[in-house]
């Protein structure tokens, strides 16, 4: 299964020179343009201004120069944000009103990626709608449209505390953040040298915490492998243990994801950052969760104690978010460290994810060990698999192993089995593999149901 990369509602991601380079970028972004003049109150020809952005990596200001000459072959105005998160991104969308926004970056993906994000008006990223728009868009452009000319630009210098100080500001008008103060915690933090380096401890002191930074500056050059696994993480770990700190935090290079490290150095699993948030939300504001189909059950075990309804989507932020905002759910997200709170911001967001749990220290006044410790507990398994077959065999194969599953095939397949163990198969958007999450309450229950499919993606 050789899969080139393609636009999705996570953006575009490849690796910088093979499938991405400044050419790709700028076909991308005026496709996106064409979009942002469509949308909107304001006809097309009228002024229209859009923000970009960029995570840490080096070859950051090279798509900045393509996406900027994009938008000015357009006629749309263009405002530099400088090195932010990507929530940040989306909330300064929304909060200052611009007609879109671009955000550059590959995520959680290897040094070598790099990639765009595309946000739309009211600060969320593009829906599958959407993205097909921008698809059709692509693929209509002339071949005068298509040609990048001139020289690179030269990336603007930025001073963009006024932006940081934005999202600081909405995060904590909307949590307690004098009880957090209070405690005076003591907290490690691990930006990974990107876009939550300042930003993040600049939040952080503002609570009132003491705290210890490693891999802190915006060089982009990662200490460890970005993508936020415990085996990428040793040597932070060891950092927050060695630190004799409360609670240990680890963003990816844009900042949309969060992992936990407690106070003895264990990093407690990303899917708990989710699942701490939500345990906090719930116990001060009504309404149900939305979480996506590889999401553990954690989160829906707490939400079912508490009388709230559960809703799964598709894998991918802006499912999820539409899902919240059509069902009014306080709170929602995904397992992958990421953690959605509309009424602060319509994104995956770390600096809310690092706010909320630090509430639910200081209000239940435990340790982040005892209170991880008292979650409902599950074994869950993640792991990635090249793929050289056809999916639709793929799928037939294992419904046929798995008869007695109940089935949900909205997005890869996901079977469901009667003592609460699960199985989800999908495809990679960004790579050739085929993703495989599973979970269940024994751990030889959950090894043995990935030996069966293993066996037949083999």
């Amino acid at each position: 299964m050789e899969q080139k990369p393609k636009l999705s509602v996570t953006g575009y991601r490849a690796i910088w020179g093979t499938d991405l380079n400044e050419q790709i970028a700028y076909v991308y972004a005026r496709a996106y343009a064409k979009l942002v003049k469509e949308n909107g109150d304001l006809p097309a020809q009228a002024g229209k201004k859009i923000l970009v952005g960029r995570d840490a990596r080096q070859s950051g200001p090279i798509i900045l120069s393509s996406v900027t000459k994009a938008f000015q072959a357009e006629g749309i105005e263009v405002n530099y944000a400088g090195i932010l998160p990507t929530p940040t991104m989306l909330l300064l969308v929304k909060k200052l009103s611009y007609d879109g926004g671009v955000m550059i970056t590959a995520s959680h993906n290897p040094i070598e990626y790099n990639g765009i994000k595309f946000i739309v008006p009211g600060g969320r990223l593009t829906n599958a709608e959407e993205t097909t728009k921008i698809q059709k868009f692509y693929e209509n452009l002339t071949d005068q449209e298509k040609t990048l000319q001139g020289e690179t630009l030269v990336e603007p210098i930025k001073d963009n505390k006024e932006y940081r100080r934005v999202h600081i500001d909405e995060i904590l008008k909307n949590i307690d953040a004098d009880l957090i103060r209070s405690k005076h915690f003591k907290v490690a933090l691990d930006p990974i040298n990107s876009g939550g380096s300042i930003i993040t401890q600049e939040l952080l002191q503002e609570l009132n915490c003491e705290v210890s930074v490693i891999n802190g500056e915006m060089t982009g050059l990662f200490a460890h492998r970005p993508e936020p696994l415990p085996e990428n993480l040793i040597k932070t770990a060891e950092f927050v243990k060695d630190a004799n700190v409360d609670i240990g935090f680890v963003q990816d290079p844009d900042a949309d994801r969060l992992i936990v490290i407690n106070e003895n150095g264990v990093i407690i699993g990303e899917e708990k950052t989710l699942v701490l948030c939500i345990k906090n939300v719930l116990s001060k504001e009504a309404g149900d969760i939305v979480i996506n189909l590889s999401t553990s059950s954690m989160s829906e075990v707490i939400a079912k104690e508490m009388g709230r309804k559960v809703y799964r989507t598709k894998i991918g932020e802006a499912n999820v978010v539409q899902k919240i905002l059509e069902v009014g759910a306080p709170i929602g997200g995904e397992g992958s460290s990421g953690a959605i709170y509309p009424k602060i911001n319509t994104a995956r967001d770390s600096l809310v994810g690092i706010s909320l749990i630090l509430e639910l220290l200081a209000r239940e006044n435990k340790k982040i060990s005892e209170i991880s410790d008292s979650l409902p507990r599950f074994f869950m398994k993640k792991e990635n698999i090249h793929f050289g077959g056809d999916l639709q065999v793929l799928y037939q194969k294992l419904k046929d192993t798995f008869k007695d599953a109940s089935v949900d095939d909205r997005d890869g397949i996901r079977f469901d089995f009667r003592d609460n163990a699960w199985i989800h198969i999908r495809p990679s958007n960004t790579e050739p593999l085929v993703r495989i999450f599973g979970e269940a309450t024994t751990e030889e229950h959950i090894n043995t149901l990935f030996q069966m499919v293993n066996k037949l993606v083999a």
